[in-house]
Formats: C-alpha cells, structure tokens, sequence
C-alpha cells in the first residue's frame, strides 16, 4: 500500500530530524580529524600545502574529504602565496598546511607578507610530538615564537580536546575585524590523540582587548563631513581598506557628491576605476606627479582603509604639511601610528563612508579652481617613454597587455621595477583585481599569487607582470601550474638585472653596479618553461610584442610565459629619492 502525501512529509521531517539530532551527538575521534572536520565546517574547499612526517595524521584525514581540494606546490612558500591570493580573490580565507621544522620556516615569508596585507590566511603545521617540543629534536622549531610578531594570533595545541575550538577561532579571527594570518601549530600526538567533538559544535570566546566590528561614532563622522565641506583644496587616499570592506560603491557616492579628487596607494589601487575622472594616480614612491603634487598642496586629506606607511608619506614632516588630515580605519592601532590626524574615526570604511555620504552636501565651489591645478600638473608632471624603437620598453609591454586584456582579468606581480611599471601602466577597474606585496615587499610573490588567483577565479584570466628576479625565486611552481593545468600567462619583463636595486645604484651610488646584474648564467626562461611543460614564447622587440602576448593568452592548457627583453637600463620615473618629501620627486635621470 502506497503512503500518503502526509505520511511522506511526516517520515522526511522525522529523518531530518534524525539527521540534525546525529550531528549534534558527541562524536570520539581524532585531533587530525576534527582538523578537517573544523575546516569543512568553516567552509573550506582548497586547501595549498606539501605533506611531511609531522603533518602526516592530518593529510590521511584529509584524504578521506569529498569537499577539500589539495593543491600541492613544490615549496611552502608557495603554498603560501597563493592561500594568501586565493584569499584576496575570493574574499574567503586562504588555507595552507605544512610539516615540522622547514616546512614550517619556509611557511613564514608568507605568513609575513599576508600579515603586512592584511590577508586571512589560516596556516596548519605539523609539530613534533609534545614530550620532544624544547630539545632540538628532528625537524623541531619553535612556530609559535617565529610566527608570533607576524601573525594576528597563533596557538600551539597540547591538547586534542582543544582542536575543535582552535580552528573555529582561528578562522573567526583571521577573517573579522582587520583581516590577517592565523597559525595553528598542532603536535603530531594531538593529531593522533582522541577527542569528543562538542555536542553542539565549537564555540568561540571574544577576546575582551578585540573589538572586530567597532561601532561609528557618529559625532567623529559630523566633525569630519564640516572639515570636508570647508576644504578648498581636498583630496582623498585610497588605500587597500576599501576593497577589504567592499566600499567602493560608498567611496564614489562620497566623491561624486564632492567632486573630490582621488589618489591612491599601491594596495587600494583599483578601489576607484583608474578611467574615472576623478581618479589622479597612485602616491607615494613612484606615485604620480598629479597625486603626490596635490597631496603636497592640499588644504584636506580624507584618507580611507591605508596605514600611511613610509612608501605613502616620503618624509613625514612634509607629509601634506599644510593640509587638515582625516583617517578613516578599521584598526585603532593606526590612529597616528605615522602621522596624527585632526579627524581621527575609528569603524568599517563602508559604515563611515555611508554615514558621510548622508552628512556632506554639494561642498565648496573653490574646488572648481583646485581641479584646474590638478589638471595642469598631469601636462608637466607626466614623465615621457623615449622613442628608441631598438629596444623594446618594459611600459610598451604593459601598456600592449592592458590594451588586449580586460576587466575581469587578474594582475598579480612580483616586486621591483615590473611591479611599478605595472601600476602605473595598467587599467585597474575593481579592488582586488591587483595582486600584489605591498608591506612585504615580497619578490617571487607573483607567480604562486597567479596560482592562487586562479584556483580562486577559474574562469577569470589570470596575468602575472614578474622579472626575471622575482620569476626565478619561486620558478619551481611551474610544476603545480603544469600539474593543476593552470591557464595563468606570466609576462617576464627581462632586464638581466634586479632592477629596482640597479636603478637606486645607478642614481645615488654613482653607477656601482655590485651584484645586481644576473643576465649571465640565466637561461632562456621560455625554454625552461618549455621543459616543465607549459607554453614558452620570446618576444625580442616591439615588432612581435601583441603576437607574443596573443598566443600566450590564447594558451588554456597549462601555464604560458612570455619573455620579453625589455631595455636594460630603462628606469621608473616618477621616483621620490630616499628621505625626501613627496613632490620633491624627480622625473628622469638627469634630476637625480
């Protein structure tokens, strides 16, 4: 006899009710387990890492997950390079796993640079068993201490009982507030040792010194919106705080309002589309002549999600010396870390921004004038790309690849000279659509951050902008791209030198060129390409620069690079000398 409608529903209620009920129950397993379990729950899906003795339990159990994606890279490094990407992509924290003692220190550049970009990355590491920690035992080091001044908080587990709660506020921590790095350092006898997961799962403790989500003052932003409207002379700085608060939509209803001018930092750059009217160019270093000129002559800085760091402010003292600063920041930690705002407001970029949009109005009409300035800086402040057909320009590169490559696309860089003249030369439209080491400075970061991101967006094209320098320090991720079948194009901007280096020594150490030239003894890096199995093509002068990059892009079955040898001794200008202010910068060589 065939059931009722009624009888159905009530016997599908009753077996998710069972189902509910089970998951709830007191379950015995594993610390290695409820590692896994805790991450799955969390959401997580990939996960970056290389196997080791140490983190052997949690790798079994991760080979039972039907949810969890590896992507084993060839050093932690990567690994950790691209969770931190995959993380900026996906606006999701970014998981990686490495073993005891070198797994574990080659995790720690990453580690520090996520922590200076403010990305989630949860890092797991293996550890030796607890009776071994403190007598130098094999492949013993002390994570926590190493980790502990370059992470957001870090844990070493004595305890099973204790797993499940770790992760959960691990993740809670590295993905609230102020995003940034966790590591959790888990003994291989936690791993082994049994728990019970809690009934009604983990649950996580407020740290009582941590305020993730603090409340606007409202009278901050009032005080603020009254400086704004007085300003003659506003500009506001864009930093990477935008994109982390998905604020862009509020940032340009503020700006359009004021007919502000928009600057931006190398982390924010995207924050504003850089075809916007209203955008001026990046600061700082090598920022643009308009944007550090009008920061210079500015009345009112509003600066939004940036840490003002050195690289921003040249010399501090001159540092929009007559201007009235606003600094809107999530962390109170950078309320006059570097420089002391008159308008300090404490709170998430999208609340204060929504909150100013409703207290300012029209702003004052002087800033007509302001904008003519502005205006006629970009005439005399734009340096000029020489007409040397014989060699092939390293801004001729970047600009060709923004002309054949759209907005969905992702940028990652390395660092030094490529990582400016793509900056500077590239179309960004959306935050998030650069990445790149900003704090860190991290050279190699760029290809395994190309990996990440495409692992993160696999239908959005993926580009790396690298050196020669920065490509070779993490070239062995070729095999993971081959591996994954990874369609991301790697542009080698090859100037056989360490470029940024050679540019300082040529211009303030009279041209003593010591150990930066690397041309010899590197091969052709299309070839070795080549040799992993991916897609290798060389572009030698201007004349075969779009071909080049066509078949290179056109490449989806693995990882294509173009080598391009760009001018040797071709330098970045604009450039702030060391120590100097901001719009004391020099345009070519001839100024230094």
């Amino acid at each position: 006899m065939s059931r009722t409608q009624e009888e159905n529903q009530a016997l599908a209620t009753r077996e998710e009710a069972d189902r509910e009920g089970s998951q709830h129950q007191e379950k015995k397993m594993t610390g290695a387990r409820a590692v896994i379990k805790g991450i799955e729950e969390e959401g997580v899906d990939t996960v970056f890492g290389i196997i080791g003795g140490a983190i052997m339990p949690i790798y079994d159990e991760l080979g039972k997950s039907e949810q969890i994606r590896h992507i084993t890279t060839t050093h932690e490094q990567g690994a950790a390079h691209a969770a931190d990407a995959y993380a900026r992509v996906k606006d999701e924290p970014g998981v990686v796993f490495a073993t005891s003692g070198p797994g574990a220190s080659n995790l720690m550049t990453g580690i520090a640079n996520a922590y200076m970009d403010s990305a989630p990355v949860v890092g797991f590491t293996g550890q030796v068993a607890t009776s071994l920690i403190g007598q130098d035992s094999f492949q013993e080091v002390d994570v926590r201490g190493m980790s502990d001044p370059i992470t957001k908080h870090n844990y070493l587990v004595m305890d099973p009982e204790e797993v499940p709660g770790t992760v959960k506020e691990g993740f809670h921590l590295a993905t609230s507030g102020r995003p940034g790095p966790i590591v959790i350092d888990l003994p291989k006898d936690v791993q082994q040792g049994e728990l019970t997961w809690p009934a009604n799962g983990p649950e996580v403790e407020e740290f009582e010194s941590y305020d993730r989500s603090p409340s606007v003052d409202e009278r901050d932003v009032v005080e603020l919106a009254q400086g704004l409207e007085r300003a003659e002379r506003p500009v506001v700085l864009v930093g990477g705080g935008i994109g982390h608060a998905d604020a862009s939509g509020e940032l340009m209803d503020v700006v359009e309002e004021m007919k502000l001018p928009v600057a931006s930092s190398l982390m924010g750059l995207g924050s504003v589309d850089s075809r916007d009217p209203h955008f001026i160019g990046m600061v700082g270093m090598h920022g643009s002549g308009p944007a550090n000129k009008a920061i210079a002559k500015s009345d009112f800085l509003l600066a939004v999600g940036t840490r003002l760091d050195d690289r921003i402010t040249g010399d501090v003292d001159n540092f929009a010396p007559n201007a009235e600063i606003a600094h809107i920041d999530i962390d109170p930690a950078e309320m006059g870390k570097i420089i002391q705002p008159d308008y300090p407001v404490v709170g998430d970029a999208k609340k204060v921004l929504t909150e100013l949009k409703e207290q300012v109005s029209g702003g004052n009409s002087a800033v007509d004038g302001w904008w003519k300035d502005i205006k006629s800086w970009f005439d005399k402040y734009t340096p000029e790309v020489s007409g040397d057909e014989s060699v092939l320009k390293p801004q001729k590169v970047v600009g060709a690849l923004d002309e054949m490559t759209g907005d969905e696309t992702i940028v990652t860089t390395g660092v030094g000279q490529h990582q400016m003249w793509a900056a500077q030369g590239y179309g960004f439209s959306r935050p998030n659509q650069l990445i790149t080491s900003g704090g860190l400075g991290t050279m190699g970061f760029g290809f395994p951050a190309a990996i990440g991101a495409q692992v993160a967006a696999p239908d959005r094209p993926v580009v790396s902008i690298t050196g020669d320098g920065s490509f070779q320090m993490n070239i062995q991720e070729l095999t993971t791209a081959v591996r994954e079948e990874l369609p991301v194009t790697v542009v080698i901007l090859r100037n056989g030198s360490l470029g940024m280096v050679r540019q300082w020594q040529q211009l303030f150490f009279d041209n003593r060129l010591v150990e930066t030239l690397i041309d010899e003894g590197t091969p052709s890096l299309a070839k070795v390409t080549e040799a992993y199995g991916g897609k290798g093509v060389t572009v030698a002068s201007e004349d075969d620069l779009v071909s080049g990059l066509e078949e290179a892009l056109s490449y989806d079955d693995g990882p294509s690079v173009v080598e391009c040898f760009v001018a040797e001794e071709e330098n970045v200008f604009p450039m702030v000398p060391a120590g100097a202010a901001n719009e004391d910068f020099i345009l070519e060589e001839n100024d230094a």
